[in-house]
């Protein structure tokens, strides 16, 4: 009877240090399953920005590229700003 008290006695300790282990386990590693899942969206939204820089370069390059070969392209953004040829007469009406 003694040995039986005494096995049930180490089957409880282990139970409660086994318990013990997995409780420390998870709370070890829930703080870094958090910070995961917030690296993961950074990393989404970082990405997302990188994509929107990507295609506003690209745009910037098509003008350069219009600028170096489209005449009308360069007449017009010119006349937007007010610029003429050499001896043009030009009227501005502002409203």
């Amino acid at each position: 009877m003694k040995n039986n008290l005494i096995d049930k006695l180490f089957q409880g300790l282990f139970v409660a240090v086994f318990v013990a282990i997995v409780a420390t386990g998870l709370m070890i590693t829930f703080p870094k399953y958090r910070q995961a899942k917030g690296l993961d969206k950074t990393c989404a939204d970082l990405q997302c920005r990188i994509d929107l820089k990507k295609k506003e370069i690209a745009a910037i390059k098509d003008k350069q590229v219009r600028f170096k070969t489209d005449r009308e392209f360069v007449e017009g953004l010119a006349r937007e700003n007010r610029r003429a040829f050499p001896g043009e007469i030009v009227f501005t009406f502002d409203d």
